[in-house]
């Protein structure tokens, strides 16, 4: 008669698996708590304790540790040595391990650091040319295949590698807390990453790619839901990613930001969401066609007309998008890509592969407006400080060098990824143009000379924000305050590599 391991912390999948094995006339093996659930459906089992004949000890933290456990399961039947062993051991082989571990990663503790769940793991699937072991509930429904005999070799290989996985993830967690936590740099750090997805191709269509997340973890990008359109490429992640992350900042007014190669190149906050969009579009429409839009709210109809109103965009993402307005987008535009996302921007760190390792780093964090200091005698206005906020958060989200020109709350325009910084203000400049008058701007690091200041000054920025820290510091503010306009001291540098 065919065996049955199970040991669940959460309860909820128990009845699914117990009771199509206690039907198909599988002998159920438990341990205390699983039991105890099983005793409550009706479920005949065997406690673990008449397995070994030892009770559980230690509060627990010895229940399934012994050989009368772990050799039915480990045992190779086609050994003939092993078959003796446990036949004169009286033990019978256990066919089917279902283990649902301690929740370590939810509430970090030496109490949940599971031992017996992970060996019990570990085990079955080592035995994968025999043993069967289930540890995500997503797979439960598996045991009616399990019961028919329909679980092939390469199937119980796969659940074996998601078994390891798991394992893998779960020490990684413990490894993680006890060398420091997540909020500093851990030694050591693990990152088991399972794949959730492969892309189209790469950076390139000659390039493959593919999209990982941590193992039993499900957000941002791995639980995103996209509709309608090819399969997203590399790209069209990474893109969407950047579009992503730079509206959550700019929120909790409706905004609406636009990316091409990872680099914004249109942003803004307005009373509604379609306002927002229409502005960020103008900020530079010929960059715009093909780009990426994120927008900070629901993607409804009114939202869908000002999108259909101008160039496609490959990618559109909103926190939540409208049956309507999907239908009416894809309706004329069947290729464009609709994400619903939900950015979390509480990441402990942020990971960049070197040659030979990854980098690591804290995420940048932004400061709060009323951090930025004022240090020239003109006032900005209200409209001013607004414009020059949205310049910093753009800026800050766009690689260095970076300088951003902002007015009436959209970007007007981007100078990015230059060696020095005045070229970025004659970039960002010459696609503002007259734009520029009036505006606000900001830098992502100090101004190392004045030019890139007299640059914006020239151009009828009347207002601008940028961090210290130059040699020249004295000389810049001397500039701003013999042009007449406002200097806003931001307390750090925001480099983006």
């Amino acid at each position: 008669m065919a065996r049955a391991l199970i040991s669940l912390y959460d309860k909820a999948g128990l009845e699914r698996v117990a009771r199509p094995l206690h039907a198909a006339g599988w002998r159920i093996v438990a341990s205390g708590g699983t039991g105890e659930a099983l005793r409550g459906l009706g479920v005949p089992f065997e406690p673990v304790e008449e397995l070994t004949g030892f009770a559980s000890m230690l509060d627990g933290r010895v229940k399934t540790l012994h050989p009368a456990v772990f050799g039915p399961i480990l045992a190779d039947l086609e050994r003939p040595h092993h078959a003796t062993t446990l036949e004169e051991a009286g033990w019978e082989p256990i066919d089917l391990v279902v283990v649902g571990l301690y929740p370590f990663a939810s509430d970090p503790s030496v109490d949940l650091i599971d031992i017996g769940g992970p060996s019990l793991v570990r085990a079955a699937a080592k035995s994968a040319d025999r043993v069967t072991v289930l540890v995500d509930p997503a797979d439960f429904g598996l045991v009616d295949e399990v019961i028919a005999g329909n679980v092939d070799r390469p199937l119980r290989r796969r659940l074996a590698a998601k078994a390891f996985a798991t394992t893998s993830a779960y020490d990684a967690a413990v490894a993680t807390w006890l060398g420091g936590g997540e909020g500093s740099l851990p030694d050591p750090l693990v990152l088991p990453l399972e794949r959730v997805a492969v892309t189209r191709y790469g950076e390139n269509p000659h390039q493959r790619g593919a999209l990982y997340a941590p193992i039993g973890t499900r957000r941002g990008f791995a639980e995103a839901r996209w509709h309608g359109g090819l399969e997203p490429s590399w790209l069209n992640i990474a893109d969407a990613d950047a579009a992503a992350r730079l509206v959550a900042r700019l929120g909790p007014e409706p905004a609406a930001v636009v990316v091409k190669h990872a680099g914004p190149c249109g942003a803004a906050v307005a009373p509604t969401l379609a306002e927002a969009y229409e502005l960020a579009f103008a900020g530079d429409p010929v960059s715009a066609f093909g780009g990426v839009v994120a927008l900070g709210g629901v993607l409804d109809v009114a939202v869908a007309e000002a999108l259909l109103a101008h160039p496609k965009a490959d990618v559109i993402v909103a926190t939540a998008i409208d049956d309507d307005a999907a239908q009416a987008l894809l309706a004329r535009r069947p290729k464009t890509r609709l994400v619903e996302l939900a950015i979390d921007r509480d990441e402990p760190w942020w990971v960049r592969s070197v040659a030979g390792g990854v980098l690591v780093q804290e995420p940048d964090q932004l400061e709060e407006p009323t951090d930025l200091e004022l240090v020239t005698s003109r006032v900005p206005t209200d409209e001013e400080r607004r414009d020059a906020w949205i310049a910093h958060v753009v800026c800050a989200s766009t690689q260095s060098n970076a300088v951003v020109i902002a007015r009436q709350g959209a970007v007007v325009g981007v100078g990015q990824g230059q060696p020095s910084r005045v070229d970025a203000a004659r970039l960002a400049v010459g696609r503002a143009g007259a734009r520029a008058q009036g505006g606000a701007a900001a830098s992502d690091a100090f101004f190392p000379f004045p030019d890139g200041l007299e640059t914006l000054i020239d151009a009828g920025v009347t207002c601008v924000v940028a961090p210290a820290g130059s040699v020249r510091d004295d000389e810049i503010r001397a500039v701003a305050e013999g042009r007449g306009v406002s200097l806003l001291v931001a307390p750090r540098r925001h480099f983006r590599h």
